[in-house]
């Protein structure tokens, strides 16, 4: 089909584009599935090349060993444009998922009942995240309250709630397997500071040295009183650039999140990270 034959008609622009892209993502979703088995295919038919030019090697056909050799190349480069295609696609779709989170979600969020800053925010998880729900149901004992986390020196850091979820051993070797999963809180008395802002990212940086997981989310959580107008410039625009990552790991940005609770009795979020399903916070 020509690219002109493709129906582009819509009644409502905002919504028809919503929908659209909606039905691509489920395709996209298809398409990963369906490559995950293409790219078991290309591996395999690779080793099986290089038993192949072994044979050849040692019964001295060099002519068959340079054809073999070639295709192990081919197979190589296929495996890497496969794999460059899944992550491209699976970034899409979940980029397409924190939009369509946005979009379903209430326009603002209420603050649920609890002792503390924490025990609300945790609360708030729990409601609108029901894979953290579910894995606090049956595993609690990861939740961690009012407790330390190491260091790689053994310094002690506080936080007033934290999970941590060791990597496996394949992945600490080969960055393959299971990444582990951590997400930290810590309450403030007042709206923290960029250089509170930096002292949490250098604990967090020789936490993750000490063999935890890379920090999935990391909340900031402080009450705005009634004459609350806002917070310093400069922390708003470091947290809401993207830009916040540990020493090494400039691939991987930190969702270093504050959590205000207005007198008004909802949530304030900077930057605004939608839960979405299926997905730790």
């Amino acid at each position: 089909m020509k690219r002109w034959q493709i129906y582009r008609g819509v009644e409502d622009p905002i919504s028809g584009t919503f929908n659209l892209a909606e039905e691509i993502t489920e395709r996209s979703e298809r398409i990963i599935f369906l490559s995950r088995f293409a790219l078991y295919f290309v591996w395999f038919s690779i080793i099986l090349y290089i038993l192949l030019a072994l044979t050849f090697l040692t019964q001295g056909n060099f002519f068959m060993l340079l054809i073999f050799l070639s295709l192990i190349v081919t197979g190589i480069i296929t495996a890497q444009l496969l794999k460059s295609l899944r992550k491209f696609l699976s970034a899409s779709t979940f980029r397409y998922s924190a939009i369509k989170a946005m979009r379903e979600g209430p326009p603002a969020y209420s603050i649920p009942k609890g002792k503390n800053k924490s025990e609300r925010f945790l609360e708030y998880l729990k409601e609108n995240n029901k894979t953290f729900r579910r894995m606090l149901k049956y595993r609690p004992e990861v939740l961690r309250k009012d407790a330390y986390s190491v260091g790689r020196k053994g310094k002690r850091y506080h936080f007033d709630a934290f999970i941590q979820k060791k990597p496996s051993i394949i992945y600490k070797l080969f960055k393959l397997g299971y990444p582990g999963y951590s997400i930290y809180i810590r309450e403030y008395k007042k709206s923290p500071t960029m250089e509170e802002l930096k002292i949490i990212v250098r604990e967090l940086d020789d936490i993750t040295a000490n063999g935890k997981a890379y920090p999935h989310r990391v909340i900031m959580i402080t009450k705005g009183g009634a004459n609350y107008s806002g917070i310093d410039d400069d922390v708003y625009d470091k947290l809401t650039e993207g830009k916040i990552w540990l020493k090494g790991h400039k691939e991987k940005r930190i969702n270093l999140q504050l959590v205000v609770e207005l007198s008004n009795g909802y949530y304030e979020f900077i930057p605004f990270v939608p839960e979405l399903p299926g997905v730790l916070p």
